[in-house]
């Protein structure tokens, strides 16, 4: 965490890391936010099927973040072991849609601290905007999914779809040209496969589009080599990143070389 806090960069500059599965930390304008932290291997304990395949690579006890972003309340998302063991509870902005912020408060998240956000909501946090995107939930467990676009006041901004069917309404509601796309690939359990993931991308054509949700399960795996190639089909093989594990991701304004 350490190293994410100290890492340089310029005014204009953000970075992100990918924690595995769908998690990042994001950092700009000395602001921190993080999105679905999976940092135990809590689904894996209650189903052996889908346990992990490599360590977390940071500890719940070490993070620390501004806004704490919740996507949906799936295990590997809102992970209750990750939540009961960070410790800045009371100094950090929690942001989750209806009914994951009820489960946040369950788990101890201090009520102030807790901001509910809907999709086609916005509000702003620490400088920090985020907007509730429209994602087509994939389970009935869960339909309050929401994805995030975020923007950080240096103007760097991030799509996070969340975990989402491929659909029309998808790609009608998703915002156009984030700086960077984070989208699923696994196909599996309602996400969309490479191919519908390259799709989006079309239709939203980011600068960067990250691949997730295909690396950290057996069971629930996909070939991102898979993801770039469909890239390539639509144009955007020079925007598809294909992500290391807590390997800095730095960009900049789109005017600077």
């Amino acid at each position: 965490m350490k190293a994410i806090q100290d890492y340089p960069m310029a005014p204009d500059q953000a970075a992100l890391w990918w924690l595995g599965q769908a998690g990042y930390v994001l950092r700009a304008a000395g602001v921190t936010v993080t999105i679905d932290p999976y940092l135990t291997d809590s689904v894996g304990a209650a189903a052996p099927e889908f346990s992990r395949l490599y360590p977390s690579p940071l500890a719940p006890e070490d993070l620390r973040t501004d806004l704490y972003l919740v996507t949906h309340d799936h295990g590997d998302h809102l992970d209750p072991e990750t939540l009961r063991r960070y410790p800045a509870k009371e100094s950090t902005w929690f942001v989750a849609p209806r009914l994951a912020a009820r489960r946040l408060a369950d788990l101890g998240v201090p009520a102030q601290r807790i901001h509910r956000l809907d999709a086609g909501e916005s509000l702003t946090l620490a400088n920090v905007e985020v907007r509730g995107v429209f994602a087509l939930p994939t389970g009935a467990d869960v339909l309050d999914t929401t994805g995030y676009w975020v923007r950080f006041p240096n103007g760097r901004s991030v799509y996070h779809t969340s975990d989402t069917a491929f659909h029309p309404l998808v790609l009608a509601a998703a915002p156009r040209e984030p700086e960077v796309l984070l989208v699923p690939i696994n196909g599996k359990w309602g996400n969309p496969s490479p191919a519908d993931a390259a799709t989006l991308a079309e239709a939203v054509r980011p600068r960067f589009a990250f691949p997730n949700h295909y690396d950290l399960m057996a069971l629930n795996a996909e070939n991102p080599e898979v993801f770039r190639w469909f890239c390539q089909q639509r144009g955007l093989g020079a925007a598809c990143i294909i992500p290391r594990v807590m390997e800095p991701f730095p960009w900049s304004s789109p005017a600077t070389p």
